[in-house]
């Protein structure tokens, strides 16, 4: 029998502000838990994949039976695939509805719980409740009261619930803490265009910006620090330049405040239990309009986050007609000025191998007043970037979500999206890391598959240290806001952390193979993804030291002698000079 009070389900949430798919932990259900935590009540935290793993073993029963009430978050309305994890459904939902006693209390909340409402979706049953706004409020009000009714928190609750949720079960009881797990922490509410922003988006629905006190964030990331977490972005936020930012409803661009940020980065990287920090969002047209504020901010980035950080730059579209339909936030020319701005002063390599800021860009589909060459405009921008020489980490190419957007073709949209990743997206990742380029603590997440499988989680073999060079492909990344993907053509114990040096280059990942192999025991398989080694020279090398039992094989010598030229300047990097 289970004698918990509450069980929190995290069916992750990925909004254009906020984001809490593993191994990331969103803010939005750790202020559930810290409502919990606020009324010491009893209560589960468990992943939605956790709940699939117990359905597969059929062991789901024990969790939700006897139990007085669930909590549902389901905020992922911004598509996109997901290595480490996949939001819930609402067919998951709805089983879970049906499955669920009929007198336990059930809270259902986030974005996409609002956007399946408009769509038609009523679930009846009886001590249902799906919340049209703060999904932790509505839990507060209904454990203080005990009716269920739509609430919004205060300041106060925000600093309260936040402090309490980074220490919640949502973090101590994470599958991945402490590694890679990495805490989304909210910035602020609303967005500065709150008056006239984009049409497609939720942020400007959200109102005006409600920041964060400074004091209240260090105090959520130092408790999560205590709790054991390691890695921290800063989300919850469009636009990291305009945080705090004056002219708010008076400018059309905001000018930006450079000391808030300062004292907050700096104040954070005192703490040396922080590792990895990263930022999410920033608006190319506040850069671009405010370049000397812009650069005190930029500078600060450099400087405190962790090489590999991109910002994420929302263009939508370049084509003017579009710009105009769908109030877009910035032009081309904005948008240029800002990846000039951010390359010059981020470009250079970091201790993991990754450029220490860039910028990314988001395109969208499907808008209203896209027409035949909107794509067109996208392309030629994009091509123009890499002409000039500048690097763009990530192009998010996606389809608008939501009602009210016309009709447009999404076989002619996947054939634009190709022609970027084939003339844009490829060389672009030969630029950022290139051939011969180490990256360093690179996390192995999935065998054979770029998406992990239950398997991956739940089969012991995948993290088994005997299976270290046999035959296989091995995907990892690095920790960090849009991480590169790292494919190995063979298998590593899956949640270990190695070094590579880059081999090959795909469309939006890399080939690699680990550095710092030892001659004596490399095999087969890891020779051949050697550059210049192809399977008959691997085969003489593991012969020959078998011949040799050993002999002379403390160095590369016997290897360098068995292959070609081609290969010898990839064994010195490989091998370490062994």
């Amino acid at each position: 029998m289970n004698n918990t009070a509450w069980l929190i389900i995290d069916g992750y949430e990925d909004e254009p502000a906020a984001f809490g798919v593993p191994p990331y932990v969103g803010f939005h259900i750790r202020y559930v838990c810290g409502v919990l935590e606020d009324h010491d009540l009893d209560y589960t935290y468990m992943t939605i994949d956790q709940i699939r793993m117990e359905r597969r073993r059929g062991t789901l029963e024990r969790h939700i039976k006897n139990i007085e009430g669930v909590v549902i978050l389901a905020g992922a309305i911004v598509p996109g695939k997901y290595v480490r994890g996949t939001p819930i459904s609402r067919k998951e939902v709805d089983a879970l509805i049906r499955e669920i006693q009929t007198d336990t209390k059930i809270l259902c909340g986030g974005w996409a719980i609002r956007g399946w409402r408009q769509q038609g979706w009523a679930p009846l049953r009886p001590s249902l409740f799906l919340a049209h706004h703060d999904l932790d409020a509505t839990l507060d009000t209904f454990l203080r009261d005990g009716s269920f009714k739509h609430a919004r928190r205060t300041a106060e609750q925000w600093h309260r619930w936040a402090l309490a949720g980074a220490s919640s079960k949502a973090v101590t009881t994470h599958p991945d803490l402490p590694d890679p797990l990495t805490v989304e922490i909210e910035l602020y509410q609303g967005c500065v265009r709150f008056q006239r922003g984009c049409r497609f988006c939720i942020e400007p629905k959200k109102g005006a910006p409600v920041n964060r006190p400074i004091g209240s964030i260090i105090d959520e990331v130092t408790t999560a620090l205590d709790a054991g977490a390691q890695h921290v972005r800063l989300g919850g936020a469009t636009c990291i330049y305009t945080w705090h930012a004056e002219g708010v409803g008076e400018l059309e661009h905001p000018r930006p405040n450079p000391e808030p940020i300062t004292e907050l980065l700096h104040t954070l990287r005192e703490d040396e239990r922080l590792d990895i920090l990263h930022v999410d969002n920033a608006n190319p047209s506040i850069i671009a309009e405010h370049l000397e504020e812009s650069e005190v901010i930029t500078r600060l980035l450099v400087e405190t986050l962790s090489d590999g950080a991109v910002l994420s730059f929302g263009l939508e579209s370049a084509d003017p007609q579009v710009h105009d339909a769908n109030w877009l936030n910035c032009t081309t020319e904005q948008f240029r000025t800002a990846v000039r701005h951010i390359n010059d002063h981020g470009s250079e390599r970091g201790p993991r191998g990754l450029p220490q800021l860039l910028p990314g860009v988001n395109l969208i589909a499907g808008l209203h007043g896209e027409r035949e060459s909107t794509w067109n405009h996208n392309h030629s921008l994009l091509t123009s970037i890499l002409r000039e020489g500048l690097m763009i980490r990530r192009v998010n190419l996606r389809q608008v979500e939501g009602h009210g957007f016309p009709e447009f073709d999404k076989e002619k949209f996947q054939v634009d999206k190709r022609r970027i990743r084939e003339t844009v997206d490829a060389p672009m990742l030969e630029r950022i890391a290139p051939l011969k380029n180490i990256l360093r603590k690179v996390r192995w997440e999935a065998h054979g598959g770029r998406i992990r499988t239950p398997s991956d989680v739940e089969q012991e073999r995948h993290r088994d240290l005997e299976i270290h060079g046999q035959g296989g492909i091995t995907f990892g990344r690095q920790v960090g806001a849009y991480p590169l993907l790292i494919g190995v053509p063979y298998l590593i114990p899956l949640e270990t952390v190695s070094d590579v040096v880059v081999t090959d280059h795909g469309q939006r990942s890399v080939t690699a193979i680990e550095i710092g192999l030892d001659p004596i025991s490399v095999t087969e398989q890891q020779l051949r993804s050697i550059p210049g080694i192809g399977e008959k020279t691997a085969w003489a090398v593991v012969a020959d030291r078998a011949h040799r039992r050993l002999e002379g094989y403390d160095s590369i010598k016997p290897i360098i002698d068995k292959t070609t030229k081609e290969a010898h300047p990839w064994l010195t990097t490989i091998f370490g000079g062994a």
